[in-house]
């Protein structure tokens, strides 16, 4: 409400006595349990024997829940908390008390990193040592973002750059990285691969050895675990920590009071998927020294019985003051009621005054507190309209007020002029709105119009957002009822029409120097409109797979979640009447893809392969949206071991959104299927659009010297994109090529040089994590113990390898230990055995449709270059079927 009437003055358009007041009605209770809930956590804090961040079985009291309808005020009672905990503060000379204020309906709030960052930029104004979490991150930070600059991404969100620039963040988390290791400084602040890598293993093996926070239970394991949001989300344990450790100020000495303020809420819970509220939950469970003020629409679920295994931490024994029994017990949860009838008039003689006296006339503000029932939204309206009134002369009466929420809103957009009538529809359609996207929604609209409406009191501002305009979510709801009303009321096709434009303008808006979190956030806001209102462009298929290119993207799933808007005034809240559309289908096509990414990347490639194949319905053939999921379900076939589905999709998209690497795929499957003179003659041909093509031609055609036995050729190749990766800082292309050169190396018996690339490979697969390298590198180990006589060592690794691959769902693994196998049978003289594993082998390439050119390979091992000639003629040997297969037969001869 505060922003809301401090705006009123414009609508005045009066140089006379009547003056706009900042206006917070005094919600005394839920004050006052504030306060209480500052007081009880620290004298909890203080009581405990041991600390609840070390003991993480105690109950946590930490939560005080506000909830309530929309548009009852939630967010100013929020907001005006934190003020005057800050001000009190300030007040008695305390720097030890700090806020964090997060709207999770902010675009990208609702990414696990950035509420992290934002945590930490917090905390960082008590002090720059945060040694457990900086260090953490820091190894976190190379690993799951190669070559992304941390400073990048803290200056990519508007919000969380105002919270990092203000304490240095940046410079705090360097600092702490160069006490443990002064020459891995520029693989934090400029994150080249090798400079990160070098960070991650200084910190990594300080902690194997006992030297870095020993003391601090668990970071070694959050050090040593894979870089990933699940990993991620049990980092506020190391913030915790750190706070623990803080030295009590003051006189009385007492330990720092932090506040961290959700607001919002809803955006993450009463949702069926409850994966981000499972991270959120995580924050306030693991920092138990840390006040979590919590508004929003729902009451909170967290100590009920009957939660489940949505959440982690869930039960009255988990949070004994959440409970729905508790009514007494500080901090708790408070359903936010409606004003009372004389806290509202209070509020309408302090909103508009003239000479020091109430402007709105007892009648009048009778009428709006019987309209409006308590609700600050309605009120605020009112006040506007009363404003609106008065500037264009009027004398307003009672009969100008009154009714419901929808008939108040729609005297509100009557107030406007028509230009800004259909500015407030434009806005009323997406979560943040500017300038320049105001006119993109309607092109006829002048500038000064904009201008205008942008000093309307019922858009709330943040400078922080890059889009700073909102409408109350109550309010756009409303708008879109009050329209049936109008003679000029937008219909659902003029609706339709505006957010295409919208839309539109958000595709330009991403550049090709834009950075994830830009084109993530970008990303969300249009799904949101396409779900919202039917509308959809490519553009936001082609920005998916940029995230997808770039390996990470924010999780987009909380933001996306339906929103729950609008107001009834009869006090049954009726807020979440309006289900979320369906979307188009290419919009669920685009969030299909994303998902089928997900499964894939996580092993789980046969879901990928059922969720992509049936999200195609309804979308246009050919579409950027089309081939968008087309090639990532041929990427989840060749994962799942069906290579011929795979390449047929791959010959669809040539000529099209993704040539080139249809154009690559379709090489690799006629090198997996022996054309090997078909694969070069092709790969010779092909240009490459950057260092990441190149390094992937060259490996391929290492591959087609390695199963023609041309070692040599294949060393030299693997080696040069070796150094093009290293050039280029290419960790994980780098490591690919390390693996390859194991696989190459293994045949000689080398087990020096297979041991060197393939630890070089281990350590860049610690940056850039890739279970598959790691079943090629174990299978090559297994090779060069067979050749070097080492039959144990050889079969404890095929094991290892089959294992690895079972665990990622990687058929091709089992390809692999079947070979190395078969050498071990051949060495060791056992031909049934082999023959047996050839079986197998042999089953298992044809269903798959590629990998055949093993079985005539291990066939010349077991009975001679001849009979595996003439096993499979359409394999394409490079040089021919007798000289090369001659050259296997040498590999087990030498053995």
């Amino acid at each position: 409400m505060a922003r809301v009437n401090l705006r009123a003055a414009f609508m005045s358009g009066l140089a006379s006595s009547v003056t706009a007041q900042q206006v917070f009605t005094n919600r005394v209770d839920e004050v006052a349990a504030f306060e209480r809930s500052v007081e009880s956590l620290a004298r909890t804090l203080d009581e405990a024997e041991v600390s609840p961040v070390m003991d993480r079985a105690q109950g946590r009291r930490n939560v005080l829940t506000l909830y309530g309808v929309g548009g009852i005020g939630k967010s100013t009672l929020s907001q005006e908390l934190e003020r005057r905990l800050l001000a009190d503060a300030a007040a008695g000379g305390r720097d030890d008390v700090v806020t964090v204020r997060v709207d999770l309906a902010e675009d990208g709030a609702c990414d696990i990193e950035s509420l992290l960052l934002r945590l930490r930029a917090g905390l960082g104004q008590l002090g720059s040592r945060w040694q457990g979490f900086d260090l953490a991150l820091a190894s976190y930070w190379a690993r799951a973002h190669p070559g992304e600059a941390l400073q990048d991404f803290l200056d990519a969100s508007p919000a969380l750059r105002r919270a990092s620039r203000s304490i240095g963040l940046g410079d705090q988390i360097t600092q702490t990285v160069q006490e443990v290791d002064p020459a891995g400084l520029g693989g934090l602040a400029g994150l080249a691969h090798r400079a990160a890598l070098a960070t991650y293993r200084a910190v990594r093996d300080r902690v194997r050895e006992g030297r870095l926070l020993a003391d601090c239970e668990l970071f070694a394991e959050l050090v040593e675990a894979d870089a990933d949001y699940e990993t991620l989300s049990y980092f506020p344990y190391l913030l915790a920590w750190d706070l623990d450790r803080l030295p009590p100020r003051g006189r009385p000495a007492r330990r720092p009071t932090v506040c961290v303020f959700l607001d919002t809420f809803e955006v993450v819970n009463g949702h069926a998927d409850r994966t981000v509220e499972r991270l959120v939950q995580r924050c306030a469970y693991l920092m138990p020294n840390v006040l979590f003020v919590i508004t929003g629409r729902n009451r909170v679920d967290w100590a009920d019985a009957g939660t489940g295994s949505e959440l982690d931490f869930t039960g009255p024994q988990c949070w004994p003051n959440l409970h729905y029994r508790n009514d007494t017990v500080e901090p708790r949860q408070h359903l936010v009621g409606y004003l009372s009838d004389s806290d509202a008039d209070s509020y309408l003689r302090e909103a508009l005054t003239r000479d020091g006296e109430p402007a709105m006339p007892a009648e009048v503000r009778r009428r709006i507190i019987e309209g409006g029932q308590g609700l600050p939204l309605y009120l605020d309206l009112s006040v506007s309209h009363f404003a609106a009134l008065l500037a264009r002369g009027g004398q307003p009466s009672p009969a100008d007020f009154g009714g419901s929420f929808t008939a108040v809103a729609t005297r509100s957009i009557r107030d406007l002029p028509r230009e800004e009538r259909d500015l407030v529809r434009t806005a009323a359609l997406t979560d943040w709105v500017g300038a320049d996207l105001l006119r993109a929604g309607q092109p006829g609209a002048s500038y000064g119009s904009v201008a205008r409406f942008l000093r309307r009191p019922f858009l709330t501002r943040d400078d922080a957002c890059a889009m700073p305009y909102a409408l109350h979510a109550a309010l756009r709801h409303a708008i879109g009822e009050a329209d049936r009303t109008l003679p000029d009321g937008w219909s659902e096709r003029d609706r339709e029409e505006v957010a295409a434009r919208l839309l539109g303008w958000l595709g330009r808006r991403i550049g090709p120097s834009d950075g994830r979190v830009t084109i993530a956030q970008v990303l969300e806001s249009g799904l949101k409109l396409s779900a919202a209102h039917g509308v959809f462009e490519d553009w936001m298929a082609r920005a998916t797979q940029r995230l997808v290119d770039a390996g990470q993207w924010t999780d987009l799933g909380a933001g996306l979640a339906a929103e729950r808007t609008g107001f009834a005034p009869d006090r049954a809240d009726r807020a979440g009447l309006a289900a979320e559309r369906t979307g188009t289908p290419e919009y669920q096509a685009v969030r299909a893809a994303i998902r089928g990414v997900q499964l894939r990347r996580t092993g789980r490639a046969a879901e990928a392969v059922e969720l992509l194949g049936a999200a195609a319905e309804g979308v246009r053939r050919g579409s950027a949206t089309a081939q968008l999921l087309r090639i990532h379900l041929a990427h989840a076939l060749r994962n799942h071991g069906d290579y011929t589905e795979a390449a047929e999709i791959y010959r669809t998209l040539v000529g099209g959104e993704f040539d080139t690497a249809a154009r690559y795929w379709l090489c690799d499957f006629d090198y997996l299927n022996g054309r090997f003179g078909t694969a070069l003659g092709s790969l010779r041909e092909q240009r490459s659009h950057g260092p990441e093509d190149e390094g992937e031609r060259l490996r391929l055609i290492g591959h087609i010297w390695r199963v023609n036995a041309r070692f040599e050729e294949a060393s030299v190749v693997y080696t040069e994109a070796i150094e093009l990766a290293r050039r280029e800082d290419l960790a994980a292309a780098e490591a690919k090529a390390l693996a390859n050169l194991a696989q190459t190396a293994c045949w000689a018996g080398d087990t020096t040089a297979v041991a060197d690339a393939a630890a070089r490979a281990r350590d860049l697969l610690d940056l850039v994590p890739n279970p598959v390298e790691l079943v090629k590198i174990r299978s090559a180990e297994a090779v060069a113990h067979a050749v070097a006589g080492d039959a144990a060592a050889a079969v404890a690794a095929v094991g290892g390898t089959r294992r690895l691959a079972d665990g990622i769902g990687y058929r091709g693994g089992h390809n692999l230990a079947d070979v190395a196998r078969i050498l071990i049978d051949v060495l060791g003289d056992d031909r049934d055995g082999a023959r047996r594993t050839r079986a197998e082998l042999d089953a298992r390439t044809r269903r798959s449709g590629g990998n055949t050119y093993w079985v005539p390979i291990v066939t010349s091992w077991i009975e001679g270059v001849p009979k595996a000639a003439e096993h499979d003629l359409r394999v394409d040997w490079v040089d021919g079927p007798a000289e090369s297969l001659g050259r296997w037969a040498a590999v087990a001869a030498r053995g």
